[in-house]
């Protein structure tokens, strides 16, 4: 079963809809990232 899920996956990865989604989940990282850093920054002054 968990075979069956993980090449769904890659298959799934391997559509311009993925990597159109895998692009706004890093931006959305690192926007959470950054202003984590920024806020502790704030804090720790």
């Amino acid at each position: 079963m968990i075979r069956a899920y993980l090449r769904t996956l890659k298959n799934y990865l391997r559509t311009s809809k993925a990597q159109h989604d895998l692009k706004d989940y890093a931006r959305a990282v690192a926007m959470i990232l950054a202003t984590t850093a920024i806020i502790t920054l704030i804090i720790w002054r």
